[in-house]
């Protein structure tokens, strides 16, 4: 009897895994059309470069170097960020006046690994802009994988090896009224993060720091 309630407990816990977590020996490139086709619209074309120049007038950094954690997986769709899946709390936040020109966003932090710390093999960043003073929803900055593990779900990642490991990514944003532009306004940037889908876990960092050229 014992083993019968094992095996329907066992049952149910597999199909309770959410489907992106089963799929991730894909890997983080892996592109799916069927996925892609039913994705929203993508303000950015990830088959096309995009560029984007104007002088720095601003430089406004924003950091938390002390231990952060999340128990949030990219599996679950109903966090934060563009596309809910990540910890409905932004890891960091600042507020931004933009005029014309470009916005640039560099991002660093510290990543501890599954091996040391327990959590998802995969930490996932994402770095967005929702306007205060626009009409503009929660969008991600130009320079993340628009589909991770053929997901609609912008994102960039690091696997740290054995302790802890530097994260490293620059984003841009034009400002203007092209059909990939931001208008003028304030904006709020937020950076978001999860676990990766591999291993169903969280992530733990440090010494977060998002330094923001405009």
């Amino acid at each position: 009897m014992k083993s019968v309630r094992g095996i329907a407990a066992l049952m149910a816990l597999l199909l309770a895994i959410p489907a992106v977590a089963q799929t991730t020996t894909r890997g983080f490139l892996y592109q799916d059309p069927t996925t892609a086709a039913a994705a929203p619209a993508k303000l950015h074309d990830p088959t096309m470069p995009e560029g984007c120049r104007g002088g720095v007038t601003l430089v406004q950094d924003v950091g938390f170097e002390g231990v952060k954690t999340t128990g949030h997986n990219f599996s679950n769709a109903t966090g934060g960020g563009e596309s809910n899946r990540f910890d409905a709390t932004p890891v960091l936040s600042a507020k931004v006046d933009l005029k014309s020109g470009c916005l640039n966003a560099h991002l660093s932090a510290l990543v501890g690994s599954a091996q040391t710390y327990g959590t998802s093999p995969i930490t996932m960043f994402q770095v967005t802009l929702t306007g205060l003073t626009v009409p503009v929803a929660t969008r991600h900055m130009y320079g993340h994988y628009e589909t991770p593990y053929g997901i609609y779900g912008p994102a960039v990642a690091i696997e740290a090896e054995r302790d802890v490991d530097q994260f490293s990514a620059n984003f841009f944003q034009r400002i203007g009224s092209g059909p990939t532009d931001v208008p003028p306004g304030i904006y709020q940037v937020d950076v978001w993060w999860a676990g990766g889908p591999a291993g169903a876990g969280g992530a733990i960092g440090a010494a977060f720091v998002l330094k923001l050229y405009q």
